[in-house]
């Protein structure tokens, strides 16, 4: 009976808008269980545990990382984060279950060192960062072990492990926005990409692209929709901009494939990059479409192409200023189950 009653719907309806339908179903079911997914344990939503707490902290503790970058450092910068992460550090319950957990201790460091950096510069910031609360951070911190919130590197000490073991390369790599303004030379950026495409990816589809941009009013204007970038545009005359074509997923079960596929992918340019001493940052894409269709009026990218990343790519200066970004230790994430 099922068997004649399904050649029957097939028959009215057509085999081909049956499967169509049924594939439409799935979509929205599944595109649904990641929305409910989403607001069930992203941070946008709810606070209300400690890793969404500790994803907080780090934010605003990069954001100062990131200040201390700038030669000439703004007075008083991020003055928001600081008062966040009092709130946080501050909170015996909180840190209680932390304990000693590695984003928490480097946390207290970035806050002892943006304390110390305005008091050498006799920049007065008591109105929201008192001697006492520093006092207490350093209480608990009992050494700073040589700590800095950035670190100055010349250019040869960037790259020379470029030709050392995979192991001492690949903690070589930093992210570096301060440029000269020259451009990188097409070949050599070719080159980088070609060495990227060695990247795995789903049936060996290779569905990432990138695009690069040179027209520096663009450029400006790109990097302000992203707005991560601010304070070292000036010098950025070029771009990647690196995305991920849905034509090349076919199932369902593929609708995140293209993050997945485009994540690899970035991250074997990134080495390919510095492999050929391009300096580079990712700068984040996590935008929503609103962004997507301003930066649609500036440049012309495939409907059918997510962005993935942008990446500000040149020259580094002679001395390069970067962020300690400190790693978590691997029994932080390493888990036998």
């Amino acid at each position: 009976m099922k068997k004649y009653l399904k050649k029957a719907v097939f028959s009215l309806i057509g085999r081909r808008n049956v499967v169509f339908a049924k594939i439409f179903f799935m979509s929205v079911y599944n595109y649904y269980h990641d929305f409910k997914l989403f607001y069930g344990h992203s941070t946008v939503f709810k606070q209300n545990n400690y890793n969404k707490l500790e994803a907080l902290m780090i934010i605003d503790y990069h954001r100062l990382e990131k200040g201390m970058l700038f030669e000439e450092m703004k007075p008083r910068f991020g003055k928001e984060s600081v008062e966040r992460l009092h709130s946080f550090l501050g909170n015996n319950a909180i840190l209680s279950e932390f304990n000693s957990r590695s984003q928490v201790v480097i946390a207290f460091k970035v806050m002892i060192k943006y304390f110390q950096l305005h008091k050498s510069r006799n920049i007065d910031i008591e109105d929201y960062y008192t001697l006492t609360q520093y006092n207490s951070y350093l209480q608990k911190i009992s050494t700073l072990d040589g700590f800095q919130g950035a670190h100055e590197l010349d250019r040869d000490t960037v790259y020379k492990s470029n030709e050392l073991p995979f192991d001492i390369f690949a903690r070589s790599r930093k992210s570096i926005r301060s440029f000269t303004g020259e451009k990188i030379d097409l070949e050599i950026i070719r080159s980088a990409i070609a060495l990227a495409l060695t990247a795995p990816s789903v049936c060996n589809r290779q569905a990432s692209k990138v695009h690069l941009v040179e027209d520096k009013a663009k450029i400006d204007r790109i990097l302000k929709i992203q707005g991560g970038f601010n304070g070292y545009i000036e010098n950025v005359n070029q771009l990647l901009i690196l995305t991920n074509d849905r034509n090349f997923y076919y199932t369902v079960g593929e609708r995140n494939q293209l993050f997945i596929d485009g994540g690899i992918f970035l991250m074997n340019l990134l080495y390919s990059l510095h492999y050929h001493r391009v300096a580079c940052c990712p700068a984040n894409w996590g935008k929503e479409v609103r962004d997507e269709k301003e930066l649609d009026k500036i440049v012309e990218i495939p409907k059918s192409e997510k962005i993935i990343c942008l990446i500000p790519i040149g020259v580094p200066k002679d001395k390069a200023r970067v962020t300690l970004s400190q790693r978590r230790p691997v029994d932080e994430i390493f888990f036998k189950v």
